[in-house]
Parts: C-alpha cells; sequence; structure tokens
C-alpha cells in the first residue's frame, strides 16, 4: 500500500499568500515606475521623482530585488502547478500572475534602463544632430549641463562631457527613428545643479 503524504492545507494558505504579496508588490513597483510617475511629474513639476536613475547602483539595486521576485514566483508557480490537491482554475490565476509579472518586469528594464534601441540597419543614412538652445538663468552660474532620455520626464543622463558656457548645444549622437527627451541644469560656482528646465522632444527622422 502506497501513502502519500498531503501538505497541510494552511501551509498552501499561506504559501500563497506570500506570493500574491511578492507578485502585488512587483506590480505596483513597476506600474508606478513606468506609467504613474511619468503622469504625477507631468501633472505636478516640483514633484520628485521615485524611478532610480538609469543604470545607477539604485537601479541596479531595484533590478536585482526584481529578478529574485520573478524568480520566487516562478518557483511557487511550479510547485502550486505539481501540487495536485490544488483546483485547476488556482493554477492558472496564477500562471497568469507570474506571467503578467514577469512582463512588467521586462517592461520596467526596457523603460528604466536608459539604453536605446537597437538601430535596425539601412543601405543608406544620413548623419542626424540636434541642436538645443535655451535661455540664461536670471542666477550667478558657472554653466549648464544638458540631460537626455529616451523616456519623457524621467531616466535622464548627462551626454555633456564639460561644462556648457554658452546657451547652445549640438547633439552629434542621436540615432535615426529614435525620439529624445532634453532638460537643462544651470550649476552655481558650488557645483550644485538648478531643477530640470521645460523638457523639450527631438523626433528623429528615419533617414
Amino acid at each position: 500500500m502506497r501513502v502519500r503524504f498531503l501538505r497541510p492545507s494552511g501551509e498552501r494558505s499561506r504559501i500563497t499568500r506570500i506570493a500574491v504579496a511578492l507578485a502585488s508588490a512587483l506590480f505596483l513597483f513597476t506600474a508606478e515606475n513606468i506609467w504613474i510617475d511619468s503622469w504625477l511629474r507631468t501633472k505636478f513639476h516640483s514633484m520628485p521623482s521615485l524611478v532610480p536613475e538609469a543604470l545607477s547602483g539604485a537601479w541596479f539595486l531595484a533590478f536585482a530585488v526584481c529578478a529574485i521576485v520573478v524568480v520566487l514566483l516562478n518557483v511557487w508557480e511550479i510547485l502550486l502547478i505539481r501540487d495536485r490537491t490544488l483546483h485547476v482554475s488556482t493554477k492558472i490565476v496564477t500562471g497568469i500572475t507570474v506571467l503578467v509579472a514577469m512582463l512588467l518586469s521586462a517592461q520596467w528594464f526596457r523603460v528604466t534602463s536608459g539604453l536605446p534601441a537597437i538601430p535596425r540597419p539601412q543601405q543608406s543614412s544620413k548623419i542626424h544632430t540636434v541642436t538645443l538652445t535655451w535661455e540664461a538663468s536670471s542666477s550667478r552660474i558657472n554653466g549648464y549641463n544638458i540631460y537626455r532620455s529616451t523616456t519623457s520626464c524621467m531616466n535622464y543622463t548627462k551626454i555633456n562631457s564639460s561644462l556648457i558656457q554658452e546657451l547652445t548645444y549640438t547633439d552629434n549622437s542621436v540615432v535615426s527613428g529614435m525620439t529624445y527627451y532634453y532638460v537643462a541644469r544651470a550649476v552655481n560656482d558650488r557645483g550644485k545643479e538648478s531643477a530640470d528646465s521645460n523638457e523639450t522632444a527631438a523626433v528623429i527622422p528615419q533617414r
């Protein structure tokens, strides 16, 4: 006679609650970074961004935490699939939950990493540039820094190697077919930057 020991229902419920909590936390974090943060900053310009700066220490920490949560959710899903005492509908719901978590994590990486999309090869292409101009700061400053992103209102990366003394800057590193978002920051004699200027967008032609 074969005897099979079943896992107590209370333990299964506890594991399920923990997994649902992790999935919910991952969903809220990624949704805030991908959609909610940019919407709030559009409505309230003075509101600080909760999105970690692209490829910074905070970003890599958030990436590691998201990766660990996704792995745990997949392990949880495998365990539940192998549990014959669970109803099929429960397994389907958990599978959808894990799938959504993985898709949101991938989207979060694409949006917040600041990495440009891989350009498609073209037989012939033109070299494009973006020339930016701005008004002088009313305060006494030492110069300006220009920041660029491929996502509106977030993940800006400084593109000038040295402090800009003029009121114009030309970006020579743009890629055809991309849309870039720029802001300027004034820098005082202590090296402290001002808040972002108004954002401007530049759409680069395909050819």
